[in-house]
């Protein structure tokens, strides 16, 4: 609730829209409470107020079957990558947290927030960059269709890693698929071995298309990183007495940069 209309126009294309996300739910609640009889119209009025509570509501509870909850102690642990606790619920609806390791006396206990692949939804969810995130969404942003969907196109599946620069198999065959476009009949038979688990021919169309997968995924990462750029510089002109979340967004585009330059050193030769 802290980011500011501008903010959003600093953002990469997904994190931009989840955090668009979070900014209409709150909205949406801010209406909801004004048809609530016991809220007096002075707590209604208050923007502080209701910003403190709509935190409280969606960042200190759990989503479980369609269901949100508020578990005291629970909503104290924080967010790991890669977490000691887990919690469930029984047919009652009582809450246990256990750990799934062991954990030495002064340690942290932590779970998971959500996809530990993609920081970009927990920035805009709960307003942190969990920089241990091992990878980040490629951003390769396409509608996706049912056949894209089958490839492996997702959110959390879509991975550019941060640490080693590799690139998900799903990703290569999303590229593929698309470059495929321009020869329907190979890009139904590559479709259709993939859906049928064909390594073999799946393998085969990589090797005939490398240099055209390649290219694409070059042209991905250089045009992204100069709109990245672009972006950085537009955060950094940005007064944070205005603008408190900026060195945040900041932190998040450079995370995001990071980890595309890795892709690019071990991905996209450049030339001699």
């Amino acid at each position: 609730a802290s980011m500011t209309p501008f903010c959003y126009e600093c953002l990469p294309p997904l994190a931009a829209t989840l955090a668009m996300k979070e900014r209409t739910r709150f909205i949406y609640f801010s209406e909801a409470l004004k048809t609530v009889d016991f809220i007096s119209d002075q707590t209604k009025r208050d923007k502080d107020a209701l910003k403190w509570v709509f935190q409280v509501a969606f960042t200190r509870s759990f989503e479980t079957d369609g269901d949100w909850r508020i578990v005291p102690m629970v909503d104290m642990f924080n967010h790991g990558a890669e977490p000691e606790v887990q919690i469930y619920y029984d047919d009652e609806g009582n809450c246990y947290a256990y750990t799934t390791k062991d954990v030495p006396a002064g340690s942290p206990l932590r779970m998971s927030y959500g996809d530990p692949t993609n920081p970009s939804h927990l920035f805009a969810r709960y307003g942190f960059l969990d920089e241990t995130s091992p990878a980040t969404f490629c951003k390769i942003m396409l509608t996706p269709t049912k056949q894209l969907v089958d490839m492996g196109y997702d959110h959390s599946r879509m991975l550019f890693y941060k640490d080693t620069g590799d690139v998900s198999e799903e990703v290569w065959d999303v590229l593929l698929y698309q470059i495929l476009e321009s020869n329907k009949n190979e890009q139904r038979a590559f479709y259709e071995a993939h859906m049928a688990g064909d390594s073999e021919t799946k393998s085969y169309f990589h090797q005939n298309y490398f240099s055209e997968t390649s290219a694409a995924l070059q042209d991905h990462v250089d045009s992204f990183l100069r709109d990245l750029d672009e972006l950085s510089r537009k955060v950094s002109a940005l007064d944070i007495n205005d603008h408190p979340r900026a060195p945040l967004i900041l932190s998040h585009n450079e995370f995001v940069k990071q980890t595309f330059l890795a892709v690019k050193a071990l991905n996209c030769p450049q030339p001699v």
